[in-house]
């Protein structure tokens, strides 16, 4: 006789059932995930010792784990789990998890894998092999579609009701695919335009400009040292190599600078051949450079402008190895001190110039004639494009279109659509080499919505990592001349540039809490600009608040980006929306 009694213990029965079951599963599935963890740091490791078979039995063990994942998150049970009370959003993102990375694992990791392959000889003897380039776009193209995918499917979910453990690892894992996938669309685009860049139909030739980062730029330092490079069916040599003051100071600017650029910039900004990056917008600085080119060099016209900071050099050594260089042994530990603090050492500047010149051209050698690891090196250049260290500007205007909206060319934004943007660029004004000291950090967020129009607060922390009696005694190759700009040895003057996002605005601006007045606003680009004064010294943080406003219909998350510095790392923020 079926009682009351049976009842309730066959539904007991079946809820420990379901609840095992469903404990299985989760289990099985944290099980797949890690080992799909450790899969990854397996190809890693066997990208970098050149394990090839190692590295094929791990991308084999990535696509097993992701499977399997997948497989246990994607039946009708699981779907029921998504349903239920306290651990239905905490399912849901699993599920969408263990697709992603089912996506990624097939469709993204093999034809990435065979890329490394690809690698192998792709620099040679002098040459990059510019049929082996064009041969990799459609393998690029497949990953990165296969990335964007993936994006899609965890970027749909929101992980704010996720458990705290679950939620910090989805959200790197989201940060992790959605960089894949950025970057895959750079690299896809790069390919696209560089076997015409290295003279796979005509030579070209390019203005490479080595940005010092202990004097700041807007676009990460002084173009102190420069080289003209030659590119013919993938062939790169230097054809001559100076130093800024190669070129003869304008009394009236060149370049077309306009009124706006005077006004935010300074007339500086073409008069010195050391400040058309006095402007965060690398093209327009690009302009600037050339026309002093032009002026020095009428019969050798440019085809592009490329730059390259210190720190982006120490990420290309990754892939070099140690690099003899003038009595100097570089590394990629070692460059960093050695190019913007030592060599400082030597009061000459004629010797300073000799020192960079020569490191520019052994570490460019080096990279023609066959790195000792070639995915190093590539990586290496990748990451220095994403902290927006390199950038390229082309004068051919089909690869100035293709290379539109890419994090290489530095182009400062102006409307995109609903998406606001903040600039911060930073130049020094003390025409020192103090910028080695100089740190600093920026935050924005979206505090409001009303109307279609965000309000945001910006904060910038601006320090010197050095104490005061170490800075005052610096010699005065660093500090520079004595009361230039009326800053005493061992502070620095930085003029910091806002940019407020497209037909916006700025409204209140404080200094460590004190409120002053809102300087000149200048329109660049449709965007409000505003330049800022900052004596640094070691004694106290800096601290610049800024209240801003997007322009109408700027609804969406917004995007920073500000100066790269002496520190490694991303240049670019995003913050969330307030609407």
């Amino acid at each position: 006789m079926f009682t009351r009694r049976r009842a309730i213990s066959a539904l007991v029965l079946l809820l420990a059932l379901a609840f095992g079951w469903s404990a299985w599963l989760a289990l099985q599935t944290a099980r797949d995930l890690r080992a799909a963890e450790t899969s990854v740091n397996q190809i890693r490791a066997a990208v970098t010792t050149g394990d090839r078979s190692a590295r094929e039995a791990a991308v084999a063990d990535l696509q097993q784990a992701a499977r399997s994942a997948k497989s246990h998150t994607d039946g009708l049970w699981w779907s029921a789990l998504t349903f239920t009370p306290l651990v239905g959003d905490d399912a849901a993102g699993i599920r969408a998890l263990s697709a992603s990375l089912d996506l990624v694992a097939t469709k993204a990791v093999a034809p990435l894998s065979n890329i490394v392959d690809d690698l192998d000889g792709l620099v040679d003897r002098g040459r990059i092999d510019v049929e082996k380039v064009a041969a990799m776009q459609p393998k690029v193209a497949d990953a990165e579609n296969a990335f964007g995918r993936a994006a899609e499917l965890v970027t749909s979910r929101d992980s704010a009701g996720f458990a705290g453990a679950f939620r910090t690892r989805y959200e790197d894992y989201v940060g992790i695919v959605s960089s894949f996938k950025r970057d895959l669309g750079s690299a896809e685009t790069a390919i696209a335009v560089l076997p015409t860049m290295l003279g796979a139909e005509g030579d070209r030739q390019y203005l490479l400009i080595f940005e010092n980062n202990a004097e700041i730029r807007a676009t990460g330092g002084l173009p102190g040292s420069w080289a003209q490079m030659s590119a013919s069916d993938g062939r790169l040599e230097l054809e001559r190599q100076g130093a800024a003051t190669d070129f003869d100071p304008y009394v009236e600017p060149t370049g077309d600078i306009t009124p706006e650029e005077e006004a935010l910039f300074g007339k500086e900004m073409g008069r010195f051949f050391q400040d058309p990056n006095f402007t965060p917008d690398f093209p327009r600085a690009a302009e600037v450079f050339n026309a002093f080119w032009e002026a020095k060099y009428p019969a050798e016209p440019l085809d592009g402008v490329i730059s390259l900071d210190v720190v982006g050099l120490s990420y290309l050594l990754n892939g070099l190895g140690p690099v003899q260089s003038g009595g100097l042994t570089l590394t990629a530990d070692n460059v960093v001190d050695q190019l913007l603090s030592q060599v400082y050492v030597e009061p000459d500047p004629a010797k300073q110039d000799e020192i960079f010149r020569n490191a520019a051209r052994t570490i460019f050698e080096a990279t023609i004639s066959g790195p000792d690891d070639p995915a190093a090196l590539v990586e290496g250049i990748s990451k220095a494009a994403r902290e927006g260290r390199l950038h390229v500007a082309s004068f051919i205007s089909s690869e100035a279109t293709t290379l539109s909206g890419t994090t290489v060319l530095g182009e400062l934004s102006a409307d995109d659509g609903d998406t606001p943007h903040v600039d911060i660029a930073l130049n020094d004004a003390t025409a020192s080499k103090m910028s080695y000291y100089l740190r600093y950090t920026s935050r924005v967020t979206a505090q409001s919505c009303s109307d279609g129009v965000q309000q945001l607060d910006a904060n910038l922390m601006i320090s010197q990592s050095i104490t005061l009696s170490d800075a005052k005694n610096l010699p005065a190759s660093v500090t520079g001349a004595v009361g230039f700009n009326s800053v005493e040895p061992g502070t620095q003057l930085v003029k910091v540039h806002v940019f407020a996002p497209y037909q916006g605005a700025v409204n209140d601006i404080k200094i460590d809490g004190k409120s002053v007045a809102v300087p000149e606003v200048v329109m660049i680009k449709g965007r409000p600009a505003i330049t800022l004064a900052i004596l640094v010294d070691s004694s106290d943080d800096v601290l610049v608040t800024l209240r801003m406003e997007t322009g109408p219909g700027q609804t969406a998350g917004g995007i920073v980006n500000e100066t790269p510095s002496i520190v490694p790392g991303r240049n670019v923020s995003i913050f969330a929306s307030a609407c």
